[in-house]
């Protein structure tokens, strides 16, 4: 890539988004949110010795349909 110009130009216009710094910190949730996760945490199929096996079918089904797709 050393030789390429149109990365070396890539590289020089996305060099001042590198440098910058976002600034990461504590998301504010909104109390509706935090009912709706509540509720969703509450429902009976959420709780601890639930029946939960179909998760494991639905991505074994899924891992077998998607190694099946070709392009």
């Amino acid at each position: 890539m050393d030789d390429d110009p149109e990365y070396d130009e890539l590289v020089r216009i996305l060099e001042p988004y590198r440098r910058m710094r976002i600034e990461t910190g504590p998301v504010p949730l909104s109390d509706e949110y935090l009912r709706m996760v509540e509720e969703v945490e509450s429902a009976p199929e959420n709780q601890s010795g639930a029946d939960k096996t179909w998760v494991e079918t639905v991505l074994r089904e899924s891992r077998e349909y998607f190694a099946r797709v070709r392009r």
